[in-house]
């Protein structure tokens, strides 16, 4: 059966059982993958699920619950989401589920039929692609992974909306392992994408293996440069932005007063240099679809404007808290794992979060940079998205001095406070890359510490 015939059979039997409102998430994701374990590449296998999330409201009281129907019938399913909405207590701040709206486009807008149809053996000869573009004397790539997924959504619920969209995505992480008389090297690549036919994977190979013989060279940083700039590759930028702006404009996060951008709207929060939009209709974005996971028509949404805060993102729920409308920021799927989405209920969050790039390249970025260090890979990118506060560890990076990219170095700390940090002379290149739900270029991070170990 079609999941939208089964979405909207659930949600007309929910009204039968009693839910002034209900709302069915239907969703279908199919996987396939492969794995590198010592340069050779290994059937990872395929996947296949089907699963429904589904929202039985009575009053303010609301019960959720979800389920595959491999084992048990939508009425039993609905059954139990209706005792669970008896016992709740009301929630004061439910208005309602989200009306119907008129969404553009086809639901196949945003979905690649080759990543679709890719198959553990396609996965297996892009994989061997890496290890070939990575191969040297002393380098190797002990592990990685390759996955593709296509997925289905279809929302209905008791206001009218019965509408779904289609996407896909391709996903690899690779590592690479270089080894002299001196020691040991790491270079780490990631990759994204829709479309699979637009991925390099001989040239990731090529990057991980020279950083990782550039590892080799690296020597401790000793010393501690205040006031330092830091210059991103957009692997590592794009996380930390994310992280401080997907927290700070999440509608969620506003209406409980805990976003350190609330009530600034119209108010300069970052540099000039930075505009931010969230995207729902991106061509490159991994979670685009003609709506969000409530049935609302996804848009572009401008959060910030050289530096001014315009808009936070909403959906239906925290929306109507304020007398607002959804932004389409109504999420459920995440492109680090589509499978299982559907028992989760929908929450705010972004779709596709993209810095506006500049004309100026990397290079013409670092040649502006005094005192600094360029970093391509970190421990892992983290930030108090509160706060703002963080100290990394730098796994791949070199100093710049004078506008010139100096040696490579290790063991050292970029310490700051990133919602301080945007405030400066922020630098914004030209090349933006797609990383997770984010489509970002490389930035260069002014008032910053590099600490020595």
């Amino acid at each position: 059966m079609r999941i939208a015939d089964i979405a909207e059979k659930m949600v007309a039997q929910a009204e039968k059982n009693g839910a002034t409102q209900a709302e069915v998430y239907a969703t279908r994701v199919k996987t396939a993958s492969t794995y590198i374990d010592d340069n050779i590449p290994k059937i990872g296998g395929s996947m296949t699920e089907s699963g429904i999330g589904l929202k039985f409201v009575i009053g303010k009281r609301i019960g959720f619950t979800s389920s595959t129907l491999a084992q048990e019938s939508p009425e039993e399913v609905i059954e139990r989401a209706k005792s669970l909405a008896l016992v709740s207590n009301e929630d004061e701040k439910f208005v309602s589920l989200p009306a119907p709206k008129k969404a553009s486009g086809s639901s196949n807008r945003f979905h690649d039929n080759d990543t679709a149809a890719a198959d553990s053996t396609i996965l297996m000869e892009k994989a061997m692609e890496v290890v070939k573009g990575a191969s040297a004397k002393n380098v190797t790539v002990p592990n990685g992974s390759l996955r593709t997924s296509s997925v289905e959504y279809h929302v209905s619920n008791s206001l009218g909306i019965d509408v779904g969209s289609k996407g896909t995505i391709a996903f690899g992480f690779f590592t690479a392992k270089s080894a002299s008389k001196d020691g040991v090297g790491e270079g780490v690549q990631r990759c994204w994408s829709r479309g699979i036919g637009t991925i390099d994977f001989h040239g990731i190979g090529e990057l991980m293996r020279s950083q990782a013989l550039s590892v080799l060279k690296a020597r401790p940083f000793t010393q501690k440069w205040e006031d330092a700039t830091a210059v991103l590759a957009p692997s590592e930028g794009t996380e930390m932005i994310y992280s401080l702006v997907g927290f700070a404009a999440a509608g969620d996060n506003v209406n409980k007063k805990s976003s350190p951008w609330a009530d600034k709207i119209g108010e300069r929060v970052a540099s000039k240099n930075l505009t931010i939009v969230d995207n729902g209709l991106s061509k490159r974005g991994l979670l685009s679809g003609i709506v969000d996971d409530e049935g609302v028509p996804t848009q572009k949404t401008t959060v910030l404007e050289k530096g001014i805060l315009k808009s936070y993102l909403f959906d239906s729920y925290n929306a109507y808290q304020l007398e607002m409308t959804s932004t389409g920021n109504g999420m459920r799927r995440t492109a680090r794992e589509l499978a299982g989405r559907f028992s989760f209920p929908a929450e705010c969050d972004a779709t596709t979060m993209e810095v506006k790039p500049s004309s100026k390249s990397v290079e013409d970025i670092i040649a502006e940079v005094k005192r600094g260090v360029y970093i391509e890979h970190f421990a892992y990118p983290i930030v108090d998205s509160m706060s703002g506060t963080f100290s990394n560890e730098i796994r791949n990076g070199r100093v710049i001095e004078n506008g010139e990219l100096g040696r490579a170095i290790k063991y050292a700390l970029w310490v700051g406070n990133l919602y301080e940090s945007i405030k400066g002379n922020l630098l914004v290149a030209d090349n933006p890359e797609v990383h997770d739900k984010r489509v970002m270029p490389t930035i260069a991070f002014p008032n910053t510490e590099i600490v020595g170990q």
